[in-house]
């Protein structure tokens, strides 16, 4: 009977352990899908953070280079208005100028 009996303990505990055993494997499959899971929103996350940040420095890039545009061309109109300014006055002389050489 002893023998039985211990066999009997014995396939009870091998049982407990194979349970065990299938348990331990579930909840180590569950954490390896949980991981993944978590590693491919990062991956989603980082991604869409890149595109918004590529976004943002599009549009910088735009509006600084929108911004040099017109600083450049309010530059080029004052640089002209100076020379407009300081060639008017001198515009009669140059005018006498060439009719004096021209004209005898």
């Amino acid at each position: 009977m002893q023998g039985l009996e211990l066999i009997k303990n014995l396939a009870e505990l091998d049982q407990e352990v194979a349970e065990k055993v299938e348990e331990t494997r579930r909840s180590a499959e569950d954490r390896v899908n949980r991981a993944e899971a978590e590693s491919q929103r990062l991956l989603a996350e980082a991604d869409a953070q890149i595109r918004r940040l590529e976004e943002v420095s599009r549009t910088q890039m735009a509006e600084v280079s929108a911004r040099l545009t017109e600083d450049a061309r309010q530059h080029a109109a004052a640089e002209q208005e100076r020379l407009r300014s300081q060639a008017v006055p001198n515009l009669d002389r140059a005018v006498e100028f060439i009719l004096s050489e021209v004209m005898p």
